[in-house]
């Protein structure tokens, strides 16, 4: 059983029964159809639900539609039930008198009390799970893998609603969610073909006849998400992977692009007092702090002008300042002119990259083509690390068109059908973190 919690405040008062004690089993519908589609015990009483205004817990669920034991049977899809009629309960304005009347009986030696109850469900729950199917040990190994295939499958679905999607993501694709979601949060690597549904419609059909979601052909051979049920009982005890819970404090890394300054013969002279040497890399912070030191060190700050400084024959071959005195920022500038300009790109995981001279930002640019047709052209993007098969596939699902790697004048570019400018900016900028200053458009 999933052992999840239903709240007194999502039943509605009409469909109360009568009467009730805390650990009687019930079973949970929802609004628009008469089919159950879970069942666990009552938490509370009748007495002690009115008592507390119907809020806190109502329901402990024990199984739901689609869970484990569902597995275990023929697998029927969920019925559209006609609504029972419900006998309809006092309203919640006559709650005081209810309480007064309300009377603690004493449990009867012969009657199971609510402890009892509940162990009677457990146990009934995990001998079930211990039942297996007769035949023989490799068919029962192979129906064994792919049931917790498709349950894991199926909880990374619930996961990734719960945890992934928000309201304002809708309408969403469904290639989008299963590879940008879904995956994501499954505990297992589990590909959809290797299950019974073998494709991703027939899975979403599936919850879609459940009442989780809504998918909708938005535009020829295109679905889309375009209604999720996020209090849906199948999302209810859903967590969050373990490993995604300890990374939950950390802050995502991101992309690091820093100007640098490669040390040539000319610098290599005055900074080899530092221990810095002829083809090292220096940030412009360490620059700095050396040629701090070094005028203190000589004593070659103005006196009763601390803004100045009196230039020594170093410093003078260094930053070619012809005049003996000269402010502070004056000498940081025109000695870092002395240096090679290059940039250090910093990406997760992996070991930074360092481009000597201007870096170039990610281009991409519309041109027509014969027909008339519009594409955008990617370029520089390799230089950040990224892969060109990677973007394609990912700005394909985005702008819904075809989108593919080719071979361009300065190495590989991305050719997507349509103008994707749009959509390629919001990648780069949000999903590969490139900062805003290396990206430009024609």
């Amino acid at each position: 059983g999933i052992n999840a919690e239903y709240g007194l405040p999502g039943i509605l008062q009409h469909s109360l029964p009568s009467e009730w004690q805390a650990g009687d089993v019930v079973s949970v519908c929802s609004t628009n159809s008469g089919a159950a589609m879970a069942v666990g015990i009552w938490a509370v009483g009748r007495g002690e639900a009115l008592a507390a205004g119907m809020k806190g817990k109502g329901v402990i669920v024990y199984q739901v539609y689609l869970d484990q034991l569902w597995h275990f049977g023929p697998k029927d899809k969920m019925p559209q039930l006609p609504l029972p009629d419900y006998n309809v309960s006092p309203p919640l304005q006559e709650l005081p008198r209810l309480v007064e009347e309300t009377r603690v009986e004493t449990v009867e030696d012969d009657q199971p009390t609510t402890a009892e109850k509940q162990d009677d469900v457990a146990e009934v729950t995990e001998n079930f799970g211990e039942m297996s199917n007769p035949g023989e040990e490799e068919e029962e190994d192979k129906e064994e893998e792919v049931f917790n295939k498709e349950q894991t499958l199926l909880e990374a679905c619930y996961r990734a609603i719960k945890t992934s999607i928000k309201k304002a993501d809708l309408p969403i694709l469904t290639s989008a969610f299963y590879s940008q979601h879904v995956k994501g949060c499954c505990e297992h690597s589990v590909e959809i073909k290797h299950t019974k549904w073998k494709k991703l419609g027939t899975l979403l059909k599936e919850l879609q006849d459940a009442g989780l979601l809504t998918v909708k052909e938005q535009k020829k051979g295109v679905q889309s998400i375009t209604h999720i049920d996020f209090t849906h009982v199948l999302l209810r005890g859903v967590k969050r992977l373990e490993k995604e819970e300890e990374d939950e404090d950390e802050e995502e890394e991101d992309i690091a692009v820093v100007q640098a300054f490669t040390c040539n013969a000319h610098a290599a002279k005055f900074f080899s007092k530092f221990g810095y040497k002829k083809g090292d890399i220096l940030t412009r912070k360490e620059i700095r702090a050396s040629l701090t030191n070094y005028i203190r060190q000589q004593n070659l700050v103005v006196e009763g002008d601390k803004s100045r400084i009196t230039l020594d024959p170093h410093l003078a071959d260094l930053s070619k300042i012809k005049d003996v005195r000269c402010k502070w920022n004056d000498v940081m500038q025109k000695s870092e002119q002395a240096f090679g300009q290059c940039y250090v790109i910093s990406l997760p995981g992996r070991i930074p990259i360092t481009v000597k001279g201007k870096l170039p930002p990610i281009q991409y640019k519309v041109e027509k083509r014969t027909g008339n047709k519009v594409v955008t052209l990617i370029s520089n993007f390799s230089i950040f690390g990224i892969e060109g098969k990677e973007l394609a596939q990912r700005l394909q699902l985005l702008q819904s068109s075809s989108a593919s790697v080719v071979q361009g004048v300065k190495g590989e570019e991305v050719l997507v059908q349509g103008d994707a400018r749009k959509h390629a900016t919001k990648l780069l900028l949000t999903e590969y973190k490139i900062p805003k200053t290396f990206v430009s458009s024609q």
